[in-house]
């Protein structure tokens, strides 16, 4: 098995794969180099900072929080707001039917959106972080089981 929030992290990509036809199945999971145009549009789906504390004082239980970043690529034109909207509804709606992430989490709520763009790559790109906090729950001595 796997550490929760891996699993998470790819249930996530799963059903992005699966629930945003506007990308055509183009959904990365830790994605280290840059997207280019042939590539796009796209989504990656990573990994963010978590926290954790004891469910009551004394116990073995963990309530955690891990932040998820969902990038949504596109090529930057005269559409690019219009482009990134349709692709975040199709991402949050595929979220919200997997609210609890196939019962790995608690809750998986959008914290924020964040729309930019980029020259630096050889075509414009525009990006949408989509920053979800999941909050699922482990026991101190068993990382890989879902409470």
């Amino acid at each position: 098995m796997a550490h929760v929030r891996q699993q998470i992290r790819q249930r996530i990509g799963e059903v992005l794969s699966g629930g945003v036809a506007l990308v055509s199945g183009r959904v990365y999971r830790s994605r280290v180099y840059p997207l280019d145009a042939s590539k796009l549009p796209a989504i990656t789906v990573l990994t963010g900072s978590e926290t954790s504390n004891l469910m009551v004082m004394g116990s073995k239980t963990l309530d955690r929080t891990v932040s998820i970043f969902v990038d949504c690529y596109v090529s930057v034109k005269d559409t690019f707001d219009d482009d990134v909207d349709a692709i975040a509804v199709q991402v949050e709606e595929a979220i919200a039917a997997d609210f609890t992430v196939n019962g790995l989490a608690k809750t998986a709520i959008l914290q924020s959106t964040e729309i930019d763009f980029s020259g630096e790559a050889e075509t414009p790109i525009g990006v949408a972080r989509l920053t979800y906090d999941v909050r699922y729950v482990t026991a101190i001595n068993d990382v890989e089981t879902a409470n």
